[in-house]
């Protein structure tokens, strides 16, 4: 195997990877926590403007926005999931030492 294949693998991420990782590091957990919620809000308002903008292109009622919500919902909460089952693991590796 070449460098380049090498490189790129190691530029590979899953999905999971990249959602589990918090947008900001920061020490303080209370500030971690709250960042979470505001990640899920942002994403559920993302996708329900998109759906809004589809909605208009399309000239669809509200079609297009709740599929769209519905769609920022789960995509939210999994982040969210991942992103409190990773510090939570975190915590206890702490404790643990």
């Amino acid at each position: 195997m070449n460098e380049s294949q090498k490189n790129s693998e190691k530029n590979k991420s899953s999905l999971k990877d990249i959602l589990s990782r918090p947008l900001i590091k920061v020490d303080n957990k209370v500030a971690q926590y709250s960042g979470l919620g505001i990640t899920l809000t942002v994403t559920i308002l993302i996708f329900f403007w998109i759906g809004k903008w589809i909605d208009g292109i399309a000239g669809t009622t509200v079609v297009f926005t709740l599929i769209m919500t519905f769609i920022g919902f789960a995509a939210g909460f999994y982040s969210f999931y991942l992103n409190i089952k990773k510090l939570t693991e975190e915590d206890k590796k702490k404790d643990a030492k």
